[in-house]
């Protein structure tokens, strides 16, 4: 299910140098959410409890998100949204030059995380969907109250972005791509506006489960383009949607079935622009862990240059219960030991060294 609004074309070209500095910030029990133009910002997630998945038993997930400022950039407008209670990862890929970029991608990413936080918002949006299933309508509801959820969510970003930009004018071009997974039980719900992507990688098969909102795709659609072309298209990175140009944004929602076994992958065009699709089916299925899979991913982007930020989330979904934490001892209460006090080291033998006049 898509919508197919389009709006202003939009080059992401992105004017730099910007000051660079680093914002992490853990959000809640399993929710981190990053936003950065520092070097290179990481956030590991291990779901803590397994999902129910019917009759099949249980089924966890293994995430590790990277965002990485490249080799040319000074700045990161990339930022990236992990909120494990959710099942939500995001990563938005924000432009307009002069950190206009990285405020539209960084409130995109609070933006959605509010919505997903607000218990009044999900009450607004369960109550709108059963409204919309009573009139009948297939055309003006999602098949899925989660999908519906979602959508909402990326049209309220939309909004503030868009917001935002009116009431500052040194704003006003600012948008910013969004792609994102909502992980429910044994379905994912994705989101798309832009050309950020999401991959799914099973039985050693990759597909693109986005389709790219760009003038290039744009072209390959209306056949304007022969293969050999592909290559040197000179608009690779004009999009024709985008988050914050517009007060509503046509935003695609896809719903796929999730199995043990499955990885799937977010990422901005600074990895896509570089590495094929073919290189990476090669490294998420080489690689031991979602930790590792981002890591060569984004070392693979630096190799072929790193001229944009390169940011990746990696899912992967694994059968059984997760692994119990590793548990450490704790050191009995009170004071130290008197013999654990440091003691210096006895002096070398032999005769004092004589002082250089």
């Amino acid at each position: 299910m898509s919508d197919t609004a389009t709006v202003k074309t939009t080059s992401k070209a992105k004017a730099g140098p910007a000051r660079s500095s680093a914002k992490a910030r853990t959000s809640g029990q399993g929710s981190t959410k990053i936003t950065s133009n520092s070097k290179t910002i990481q956030a590991k997630v291990k779901e803590g409890a397994p999902r129910n998945t019917g009759s099949r038993g249980h089924m966890y997930r293994e995430v590790f998100g990277l965002t990485d400022v490249g080799l040319v950039r000074d700045g990161n407008e990339d930022a990236m949204l992990m909120a494990e209670p959710h099942g939500l990862y995001v990563v938005a890929d924000g432009m307009g030059g002069h950190a206009c970029g990285e405020v539209a991608s960084a409130f995109t990413i609070e933006a959605i995380r509010a919505f997903y936080d607000s218990d009044d918002l999900l009450r607004r949006v369960k109550s709108a969907h059963r409204r919309a299933k009573a009139q009948g309508n297939p055309a003006a509801v999602d098949a899925s109250f989660h999908g519906l959820r979602l959508r909402k969510a990326v049209e309220s970003a939309n909004i503030s972005v868009f917001r935002l930009a009116q009431q500052h004018e040194q704003l006003r071009d600012m948008g910013t791509t969004v792609v994102g997974f909502a992980f429910i039980g044994k379905q994912l719900f994705i989101a798309n506006v832009g050309d950020s992507r999401a991959y799914r990688l099973r039985g050693g098969k990759l597909q693109q489960l986005t389709e790219d909102h760009s003038l290039l795709n744009e072209y390959i659609k209306m056949n304007l383009l022969q293969p050999d072309e592909i290559e040197n298209f000179p608009y690779k990175n004009v999009i024709v949607r985008a988050l914050g140009l517009q007060e509503s944004v046509g935003v695609d929602i896809f719903e796929a079935a999730v199995r043990p076994g499955d990885q799937y992958l977010l990422c901005s065009d600074g990895l896509t622009d570089l590495v094929r699709d073919n290189e990476i089916r090669v490294v998420l299925g080489g690689s031991p862990s979602a930790e590792v899979a981002c890591q060569r991913l984004t070392d693979f982007a630096k190799e072929r240059g790193g001229h944009d930020n390169i940011t990746t989330i990696v899912v992967r979904t694994h059968a059984g219960p997760p692994p119990a934490p590793v548990a450490f001892p704790l050191p009995p209460p009170g004071p130290a030991p008197m013999d654990a006090a440091f003691v210096p080291p006895p002096p070398p033998a032999g005769p004092a060294p004589q002082r250089k006049r």
